[in-house]
């Protein structure tokens, strides 16, 4: 009966704000278009939000801007987000600036996140924090960091570990890496990681995935170890790799495989390669196969890079039909 009722009164207060919406009043305007945008009628959310911004409601012009920032309007959103952070709503503030870095205007990103660092948006100051430090601030880019990430945003969290990092404090940076693992999702790290690494921009990635380590990511611990390898950080990496390889990770185990053969170790090498090749590791049977050529084992060398090849791997084809031209025609095979 009670659930009845709720409906009932849910139904009426619908009809009233729909009523009091089509004589004008700008706040029921809004609400309109915010239960249109909950029910996933976006065509009616934008109509409403737009009735309801040319009233001066901040609130619909911020809405009305993020949902043409989603239907991909970029132009029509940053008119809107100007219009709502014009007249005062942090909100539209922070997200004009995301909205203008977005398109390369990073000096009028700075303007607004500073505007709506300065009214206590939080993740316009971890954003601040991030474009101070890539352009070498490292001061005032600690400063609102470290406010960000005191207030609990995860990427306040992950500048400030990167930026003390880089500043040789890697202790302090530690627990701040701890935190962002607790705070956020482990695999939302990761992505967060590797698009940073596509950008290079290595020390953002390096502190994403320490933190998606702090939150049991096996997968960072291999990403970040591959990372301080290519930086030559070589024991750094392999404490991470064998961090990734007691927990069964084959990747890793191939990875420390490849730095045991840069050690000119072979023995140590094939001892690693041969973990990950029982875990199905297809570049652990290309290098397995590798070793057993370079010490003149041609059926063995055969043996794992048809193992390769037999996956569909291209280096594995490719190393075969080579060992194949090396030893002779009478070895060559069909595929």
């Amino acid at each position: 009966m009670a659930a009845e009722k709720r409906k009932w009164n849910n139904r009426v207060d619908d009809y009233l704000n729909r009523k009091a919406a089509e004589r004008g009043h700008v706040i029921a305007m809004a609400r309109m278009g915010a239960t249109a945008l909950e029910r996933g009628d976006l065509d009616e959310a934008e109509a409403w939000f737009r009735e309801a911004a040319a009233g001066g409601d901040r609130v619909a012009m911020g809405n009305l801007a993020h949902l043409l920032r989603e239907r991909g309007a970029p132009e029509q959103a940053e008119r809107w987000y100007r219009e709502a952070a014009s007249a005062g709503d942090s909100h539209a503030m922070a997200r004009l600036g995301n909205l203008c870095a977005g398109r390369g205007k990073l000096d009028d990103a700075e303007e607004w996140w500073r505007r709506a660092a300065a009214e206590g948006r939080v993740e316009a100051m971890a954003e601040l924090g991030r474009l101070l430090f890539r352009r070498g601030e490292p001061a005032e880019a600690e400063h609102w960091a470290g406010r960000a990430a005191e207030a609990g945003d995860v990427e306040g969290m992950i500048t400030l570990g990167a930026l003390l990092r880089e500043t040789d404090r890697s202790r302090e940076a530690e627990p701040w890496w701890r935190k962002a693992g607790e705070e956020g999702d482990a695999a939302a790290l990761v992505k967060l990681g590797h698009r940073a690494e596509q950008r290079n921009d290595l020390p953002r990635a390096d502190s994403c995935y320490r933190a998606a380590a702090a939150a049991g990511a096996h997968d960072a611990a291999v990403r970040l170890g591959l990372l301080l390898h290519r930086r030559g950080e070589l024991d750094a990496a392999e404490r991470w790799y064998l961090k990734a390889a007691k927990r069964g990770d084959a990747a890793a185990m191939t990875n420390l495989g490849v730095l045991a053969n840069e050690r000119n170790d072979p023995g140590e090498a094939t001892a690693w390669y041969r973990k990950a090749a029982e875990l199905g590791s297809v570049p652990a049977y290309t290098n397995l196969g590798r070793l057993a050529a370079d010490h003149g084992n041609f059926q063995e060398a055969e043996h794992w890079f048809r193992a390769a090849a037999d996956t569909g791997d291209v280096a594995g084809r490719r190393d075969l039909e080579e060992l194949y031209r090396n030893a002779g025609a009478r070895h060559r095979q069909e595929f």
